[in-house]
């Protein structure tokens, strides 16, 4: 009996040693924390950057301490370019930025120009929207890691160091774009299309060898263009995005359950935060423009109609350049108009 004892004895003594170390201290409460690894392309005290350390924050509390987020911003550990890429390899735990590179992203890259929403919340309703209607294109495009939110950030506006009173002042003007759609419009309107970086957008304004861009809002407070560009044409010229956060899968499986539903929690929580972080951008660009002489033009009338009848040509023209390769362009083109009806009501 007493040798039966020891038995047991020394067998529990064999579990507890070959226990893994993080369950042994978990039930100690002593154990380690997880932490993940996020990286951003947003200023230090940007709206962006204070929403996901906001998020960060709240996952912390709400795992009590178990998980915790290291945030790297500003391109400080990955390019803003390179981050979808690095979340999709595991060099990074998480990402929060655009998607720049068009490989595997043939339809989304076409989204920002075409999605005619006029502000962040529709326009981030169309996107679950869109997500719903074509769970197969989206899924594949997608599917190379885990999204926790895509949300629309504001809406593309054409700006100039020029005149930009009525459509026809946009003619022989040379305008920096961002994307093929982007310079078909251009081209419509009897710009000159101008396909370059930020940095170097910035430059050739300083040296008179480009007059403006299609850009967004926050990108001329962001970029402090006040002085350089005289005027910006507030018709809202498709919403840009998405912005996404996004996870690594093997990140995300690795994590105990209850680790899990904390993010799956918080995340909704970050949508709707990021909505409204972003919608707030635009009346923080207005302020902006107002004290930095930057005159805001809306176009009415048949000067508004000129633009949006070019706007709607280069939609329609996407759409069927989407068709050609495969994809359902033009049945995604107008589903995207029948969506702004709809929340125009």
């Amino acid at each position: 009996m007493k040798a039966s004892r020891i038995c047991v004895v020394l067998l529990a003594a064999l579990v507890i040693t070959f226990l893994p170390l993080t369950t042994l201290a978990q039930s100690t409460g002593s154990s380690k924390p997880i932490e993940l690894r996020l990286a951003h392309m947003m200023p230090v005290g940007s709206p962006s950057d204070k929403h996901i350390r906001l998020w960060a924050k709240k996952v912390a509390e709400e795992s009590k301490g178990k998980l915790k987020i290291r945030i790297f911003p500003a391109n400080t550990l990955i390019p803003g370019p390179e981050i979808y890429d690095a979340v999709k390899k595991g060099t990074v735990d998480l990402g929060l930025s655009w998607r720049y590179k068009p490989e595997g992203y043939t339809m989304g890259v076409a989204l920002p120009l075409i999605l005619g929403a006029p502000d962040t919340v529709t326009g981030s309703l169309i996107y679950d929207d869109i997500w719903k209607k074509f769970p197969k294109e989206m899924g594949k495009e997608w599917d190379d890691v885990k999204v926790l939110y895509l949300v629309a950030s504001v809406p593309n506006h054409i700006a100039s160091r020029k005149e930009l009173r009525r459509c026809e002042d946009i003619k022989g003007q040379q305008i920096r774009v961002p994307a093929p759609q982007a310079a078909f419009l251009v081209k419509e309107l009897g710009g000159v299309p101008v396909f370059m970086s930020s940095g170097d957008f910035i430059v050739g304004l300083d040296k008179g060898t480009v007059d403006g861009a299609i850009l967004l809002s926050c990108m001329v407070a962001d970029y402090k263009l006040g002085g350089k560009i005289k005027q910006i044409l507030m018709n809202p010229l498709g919403v840009a995005g998405p912005v996404f956060l996004a996870m690594n899968k093997d990140s995300y499986d690795k994590l105990p359950p209850d680790l899990k539903e904390v993010m799956d929690k918080t995340t909704a929580w970050a949508k709707e935060d990021a909505i409204k972080s972003w919608a707030g951008t635009l009346d923080k660009s207005k302020k902006y423009f107002k004290a930095s002489g930057i005159e805001m033009i809306y176009l009415t009338g048949e000067e508004e109609k000129k633009l949006m009848s070019a706007y709607n040509t280069m939609c329609d023209e996407t759409g069927k350049a989407l068709d050609a390769k495969g994809y359902p362009g033009t049945e995604l083109v107008e589903f995207i108009r029948e969506r702004v009806k709809h929340y125009a009501k």
